[in-house]
């Protein structure tokens, strides 16, 4: 893609606007404990459910020729339910992709802070990842599309994926990038005008990649709420543990590594 003239100016007004803001927020900190804890959470869910769903997700989810009545489903999702759209699922994906590119906005802040960025936006994606995954894994439930004719036979017969409708994948990642980038965006630039534009701009994306991922008869209207609710979860989560001074804040939550998980108090 090719831009010139008057889109280069303003692209450069924009970023110029941007990294001239002054830091003042909140102050995120790394932490041996917190970062080894929410790396190593997220990495082991994550590698849990791979390692299971190499078997147990493909045997359950061999087609068998089942033909899925909407009567089964509940009157809500039933009734936003659709046949699959090719052109729809593609520009959901394309648009999952660029929502993964959100947190470019915090460039913005000083180069100190990138890594801190990264560390934080690499925890919170890993964690939404690795638990939609797993929530995919256990929860049995055709997509839309199986309710209808003309489902898309690779992403049935070849990549079995007809069956992993809960939760939707698209949503939670979407989320969890737009809720890391505005809350993120937010305490380092409380007074900035730009904090609207970025969440804003965050927000109407993913809510664009849920909407899409309902019309392209992916996925039902809870399946996508859900993946909204865990994927802002996770957006949220990450970054805020960072902003608590596990070492001097006696009501601050302490984690701790314990032999069977992770064990977090807190003090009131």
């Amino acid at each position: 893609m090719i831009i010139k003239g008057k889109k280069i100016a303003a692209l450069a007004v924009i970023l110029s606007g941007l990294i001239s803001l002054p830091v003042s927020g909140a102050e995120f900190k790394l932490h041996p404990v917190t970062d080894g804890v929410l790396l190593g959470t997220g990495s082991a869910i994550y590698g849990t459910q791979l390692v299971l769903s190499k078997g147990l997700k493909l045997n359950q989810n061999l087609y068998q020729g089942e033909i899925c009545n909407l009567e089964n489903v509940n009157g809500f999702d039933a009734k936003l339910a659709h046949p699959y759209n090719h052109t729809v699922d593609k520009i959901s994906d394309g648009l999952l992709i660029s929502s993964f590119a959100l947190p470019l906005t915090l460039a913005a802040a000083d180069n100190s802070e990138w890594l801190k960025c990264f560390t934080m936006y690499a925890e919170t994606m890993l964690l939404a990842q690795g638990i939609k995954e797993s929530i995919k894994l256990a929860v049995y439930r055709p997509r839309p599309y199986m309710y209808f004719e003309g489902w898309p036979e690779k992403d049935v017969l070849e990549e079995h994926d007809w069956a992993n409708s809960f939760v939707s994948g698209h949503s939670t990642m979407s989320f969890a990038a737009a809720t890391f980038t505005s809350y993120v965006f937010w305490n380092y630039f409380p007074g900035s005008p730009w904090r609207f534009a970025v969440a804003a701009g965050s927000y109407g994306l993913c809510c664009t990649v849920a909407g899409m991922r309902i019309s392209a008869g992916c996925h039902f209207p809870t399946d996508v709420l859900c993946g909204a609710v865990l994927g802002t979860s996770m957006g949220f989560l990450v970054p805020w543990l960072h902003t608590l001074d596990f070492g001097k804040d006696e009501k601050a939550p302490k984690l701790a590594v314990v032999p069977n998980g992770v064990m977090v108090t807190m003090k009131f």
